[in-house]
């Protein structure tokens, strides 16, 4: 590294830092704020109470909460009401700040779901603004248990040592359906149609189309419309596309 370059890293923020995918200190006030914000909504949110009994009059969104608590969840993603609405995500979630869990349309999560990913930064330059950015496609489905990480410790100890970690993307395809208890970590890209995912991994990104089996950790970018499973997971089947949406 020349001496100009790690003058100018020297000088970056630590969430500027961070949304780089440079080690960043996770100790840093500003984003000890962010977390601290979240969990107040949270636990707002996951204690909201629910309807126990059934009433067959009130639409089926009610039974995971009225508008009183889906703003919350709007507060929390930084989102309007509106496209909150449409987000089901059953008790207990959890997230580490929340505003940088970008939902394309639909989406279900099943119980205890956990989403960890690093602050957003308006005044970042386009090309790092959403380096830590979870990206939920419309349609997707999580079984109980899904943890997706876009952020962890480096695997390096001097910088372990003074409380440094790492930050990459994570992008879920449209059609998503996440099995049980699965990870998925910084990087990765996984597709759309019907996923069945159980774990889920870092860099990683999944398109459209694609099943996850339970209790897979996946890493890296899969093509379209695959099932996909194991410690790593890798494609198990190939599957035809499916027909296009009716209007």
């Amino acid at each position: 590294m020349s001496k100009d370059v790690d003058m100018a890293e020297q000088a970056l923020t630590e969430r500027e830092k961070m949304l780089r995918g440079l080690a960043y200190d996770v100790a840093d006030p500003e984003l000890i704020g962010g977390k601290i914000r979240a969990r107040g909504l949270l636990k707002a949110y996951n204690g909201y109470p629910l309807p126990t009994s059934y009433d067959p009059a009130l639409p089926l969104t009610q039974y995971f909460g009225p508008d009183e608590r889906t703003q919350i969840l709007a507060d929390l993603f930084g989102i309007p009401l509106e496209k909150a609405r449409v987000l089901i995500i059953e008790s207990t979630f959890l997230c580490d700040y929340g505003t940088n869990i970008h939902f394309k349309g639909s989406a279900y999560m099943n119980y205890n779901c956990t989403v960890l990913y690093l602050y957003p930064s308006d005044n970042a330059p386009p090309l790092t603004r959403h380096c830590a950015q979870v990206t939920i496609g419309t349609r997707v489905m999580f079984a109980p248990n899904v943890n997706i990480y876009a952020s962890g410790h480096s695997t390096d100890v001097v910088e372990r040592r003074g409380r440094l970690g790492r930050a990459h993307p994570v992008t879920i395809g449209d059609d998503l359906r996440d099995g049980r208890g699965q990870i998925a970590e910084p990087g990765d890209v996984l597709s759309a149609d019907e996923t069945s995912v159980s774990r889920l991994v870092v860099l990683t990104r999944f398109r459209i189309g694609v099943t996850v089996a339970a209790g897979s950790v996946v890493k890296g970018d899969f093509p379209d419309n695959v099932i996909i499973g194991g410690v790593p997971a890798r494609i198990l089947k190939h599957l035809d596309p499916p027909p296009p949406l009716s209007e």
